[in-house]
């Protein structure tokens, strides 16, 4: 019997560096990610290996999109992660999209300062390292009209040779401070028209 999943151009959601990502033609509520070029397997299998890690810690998945394991798809080889979608059933957005637009800073700006500090409590408390944060990379769902939260849905993983981020405590949370710092900084730098994200930031640090 053939499991193959038949992914179409009407699947397709959007691309990143190396992989390409497809609404599941069953499940509404989760994506399919295919690799597209070269340099791509060695990436996905990095992920992979560490949500396989995280998966076995037992995290909450309270920052992170959940991954269900890996299909055959008519593109190749695919992973089947969750699809994070708003309350009113679309797909989420990017953070990037909120912190780029001056009016939507200013509409969700107590959202944005508290969902932040989530963010990183998450990713403190389930010790997850990520290669970088960036704001592409992070979805801003809305849970209801008046609740958000930040979903990191790439990029994570330790490239380090002998990981010990990932089994010590100390050196997870060290790692994951440096991150994220570098991740405020670079928001400001990429957003630097919208006057409102170094106060942002400043809030988000108190």
């Amino acid at each position: 019997m053939d499991n193959t999943i038949l992914l179409s151009k009407d699947d397709y959601i959007s691309k990143g560096l190396h992989r390409k990502c497809y609404h599941h033609p069953i499940d509404p509520n989760k994506c399919i990610k295919v690799n597209y070029n070269d340099g791509a397997e060695e990436e996905t299998n990095r992920e992979i290996a560490y949500y396989k890690h995280l998966i076995r810690r037992n995290i909450a998945f309270d920052a992170l999109a959940k991954y269900y394991g890996p299909v055959s798809t008519n593109y190749g080889k695919g992973h089947v992660f969750e699809l994070i979608r708003d309350y009113n059933g679309e797909i989420a957005i990017p953070l990037e999209k909120y912190l780029a637009d001056n009016t939507l800073t200013n509409q969700y700006y107590d959202d944005l300062v508290i969902s932040l500090k989530n963010l990183k409590s998450a990713l403190l408390k389930d010790r997850i390292i990520t290669m970088t944060i960036k704001s592409k990379n992070i979805l801003f769902q809305h849970l209801s009209a008046d609740k958000s939260r930040l979903i990191i849905i790439d990029n994570i993983g330790n490239s380090t040779l002998i990981p010990i981020a990932n089994y010590i405590s100390f050196f997870a949370k060290a790692k994951i401070e440096r991150t994220w710092q570098r991740f405020l900084t670079s928001i400001i730098k990429e957003n630097s028209q919208n006057k409102l994200i170094t106060r942002l930031v400043e809030d988000v640090n108190q």
